[in-house]
């Protein structure tokens, strides 16, 4: 009963470490990355919702929290001084590259032209403050609206939509990892050639066989030659007693 016991208590403890080392819930929230492969990616706040709180930044990560048929419950920030926050994105928007994610996130502070309004909501209805000109926003996405292009910022960590016209003109580039998702197609011209030199190596090879058959040929016939003249040779060849 003791041995019985001590084994039951043995196989408790070794499922219970098996299922902490191998449960894939937490290993697929902890580290995993997800790439943005469309320019206007939405990014909805509730999974309910169906208007965009802004489109993401192309060709850069969001951090997985969960997984949906349809949806993906991810992150986006929380570090380098800008406020994380989560939501929702459509499953077939993000591509898994398996690069190394130094830096997943855009980093970027867009600057105020003059005195701006941080609205709380994107139709620009809602106003949450006023900012001086020079300030500097944190940027997380764009998205269009009646009033134009607008963008979703956090300011003091406190987020909001603010109008492109009273932002200053600023360009966002790529993130440096490469971008395995597109498929760039071989050049026309470099499959011509190759199909030519597929072409010439056929040709060459098929000449080469007909000079090698040729030159066999023509050595049988050296050979049955040299056999007709030797034969010639003998049928002329005599000795004095063969006439009387």
């Amino acid at each position: 009963m003791k041995k019985l016991c001590t084994l039951t208590a043995f196989l408790t403890f070794f499922i219970n470490i098996t299922t902490y080392f191998f449960n894939p819930t937490i290993t697929f929230a902890q580290s995993t990355y997800l790439r943005v492969i469309n320019n206007e990616t939405p990014f909805y706040q509730n999974v309910n919702d169906t208007e965009p709180c802004f489109y993401l930044p192309y060709t850069y990560y969001v951090k997985v929290l969960d997984n949906f048929e349809s949806l993906t419950h991810v992150e986006i920030h929380g570090k380098n001084g800008i406020a994380g926050i989560d939501g929702y994105v459509p499953t077939d928007d993000l591509f898994d590259d398996g690069l190394e994610v130094i830096n997943p996130f855009l980093c970027l502070d867009i600057t105020t032209a003059g005195t701006t309004v941080l609205y709380q909501d994107r139709y620009l209805v809602t106003p949450s403050q006023y900012i001086f000109a020079q300030r500097k926003l944190k940027y997380y996405g764009h998205i269009s609206s009646e009033n134009g292009n607008i963008y979703y910022v956090s300011y003091n960590n406190k987020l909001g939509y603010v109008k492109e016209s009273d932002i200053l003109p600023f360009a966002i580039q790529n993130h440096p990892n490469e971008l395995t998702f597109i498929v760039q197609p071989s050049p026309p011209v470099e499959e011509e050639q190759y199909e030519n030199t597929s072409n010439n190596s056929d040709f060459f090879g098929l000449k080469s066989v007909i000079i090698v058959c040729l030159l066999f040929a023509g050595l049988i016939a050296l050979f049955i030659a040299l056999g007709k003249k030797n034969d010639n040779r003998k049928s002329n060849y005599y000795e004095e007693n063969d006439y009387e």
